[in-house]
């Protein structure tokens, strides 16, 4: 049986229609701005809902070893959707 997907529309603060999987989408988005970063880490769902996709995306300055600028934390639902984006 073929994976059923559904579409999310998002707008931005104009209301035009953006798309969710770009990191400019991301910086479109309210409190999801991330600063000035060279590197990116990510980390992976090891088990349990969302397994084998990314859970965390660790944003820094200074290659591997500079200042985290930001972290996005990213849970699963039962159906191995994205359920919710945190960045901290």
């Amino acid at each position: 049986m073929a994976k059923q997907t559904t579409k999310v529309g998002l707008n931005d603060s104009l209301e035009a229609e953006i798309n969710p999987a770009t990191e400019d989408t991301l910086q479109k988005l309210v409190g999801f701005d991330i600063g000035e970063f060279d590197y990116i880490a990510l980390t992976y769902v090891a088990a349990g809902d969302g397994v084998g996709e990314i859970e965390t995306v660790t944003y820094k300055n200074g290659g591997a070893g500079g200042t985290t600028v930001a972290t996005l934390t990213i849970t699963y639902n039962a159906s191995d959707e994205i359920s919710t984006i945190t960045k901290t």
